[in-house]
């Protein structure tokens, strides 16, 4: 039995993803059952007007998750049950930047084979995010939204109150005053980013500039750099924000707060090539946590979202364990002090 597949051309969804979403969606409706054969690869291609790479990636994702199964030289079919397999999560961000992929894998590693997490982002748009809710309502058992850097104007908190609270999962620390439905996973701030630049005064006090390295392909949020502007202020630092990052802008005792991995390795490279020690010639502070962090030189400094925390507490919600993670929940931000500052 070949699913229906009601693609939406102004979709934000990978064509893959909404190819799995429309078998899932038939699963759940019992038009497909277990042990009904799907079309193989060249014959979705043919019929649903699609490439073979994302017929081919649809069908990963649904093994990998239990939901049909591969026979050899006999095609994919219907596995079993939905109802003992996973769980159907949208994560909406305003961009893919390695926090949200971070966020994305803590959720998987707590739940596992339990859970299927779509991404896409909307640009820090407020109408993209709007029309994402609106078009994909009922294809998921949950929303995790990220809806950073728009207006909180009642347009927006309409959409948001759309969706259902037990399905809604907000991340981030803006709308919790604003909007009291679904849960709220609450982190960082002007307050939270100032304590923990304060945390890290002993170390700092060494350099004679504090330069902060706006992203290149991200938005920086306004209140950090108030935060920051004001740790300096208040502890009579120099301070310079840079719109990007070159070795021209590297100089001895300055130390650097980057948000991305590009401006990470363009600092660590300079250093190497000159001779120079992170943490001695030159400090350096990441607001991203990554293996790289952790092994390089001894370590570098980070300030950084949560993300295994909050993909904890994620986990706990989406397994529907309301006396273990409430409604609303305030985390701190991730703090290592490393050999880097």
């Amino acid at each position: 039995m070949n699913p229906a597949l009601p693609f939406h051309s102004e979709s934000r969804l990978p064509r893959y993803q909404q190819v799995a979403n429309a078998i899932l969606n038939d699963i759940e409706k019992g038009i497909l059952t277990q042990g009904d054969r799907l079309p193989s690869i060249n014959e979705a291609c043919a019929e649903w007007y699609l490439s073979k790479d994302s017929i081919k990636r649809a069908y990963e994702t649904l093994c990998q998750s239990g939901f049909i199964t591969s026979v050899h030289r006999r095609g994919f079919f219907i596995a079993g049950s939905p109802k003992r397999h996973a769980l159907r999560v949208l994560m909406v961000a305003g961009q893919l930047t390695d926090c949200v992929k971070q966020l994305h894998d803590a959720i998987t590693t707590n739940l596992g084979r339990e859970v299927i997490v779509d991404i896409c982002s909307y640009n820090y748009q407020r109408h993209l995010l709007c029309q994402v809710l609106t078009k994909h309502l009922g294809d998921y058992h949950y929303f995790v939204l990220m809806p950073h850097l728009i207006g909180q104007d009642p347009a927006t908190l309409q959409c948001l109150r759309n969706v259902p609270g037990k399905q809604l999962i907000l991340i981030g620390h803006q709308w919790h005053e604003v909007l009291q439905h679904g849960h709220h996973l609450r982190y960082g701030g002007e307050t939270a980013l100032f304590e923990a630049l304060h945390n890290q005064l002993p170390a700092l006090r060494k350099y004679t500039r504090l330069n902060l390295v706006l992203p290149e392909h991200d938005c920086f949020d306004a209140e950090s750099i108030r935060a920051f502007r004001r740790f300096c202020t208040a502890y009579e630092f120099d301070f310079n924000l840079l719109d990007e990052l070159t070795e021209t802008d590297l100089k001895l005792q300055q130390a650097y707060f980057v948000a991305d991995g590009l401006h990470l390795s363009t600092l660590v490279d300079y250093c190497q090539r000159n001779g120079l020690r992170l943490g001695e010639h030159v400090g350096v502070v990441s607001f991203l946590e990554t293996d790289f962090t952790r092994l390089l030189a001894g370590g570098v400094s980070v300030i950084a979202h949560p993300s295994a925390e909050v993909g904890r507490l994620v986990a706990q919600i989406l397994r529907a364990q309301p006396g273990h993670c409430p409604a609303s929940h305030s985390l701190p931000l991730y703090q290592q002090c490393r050999a880097s500052c």
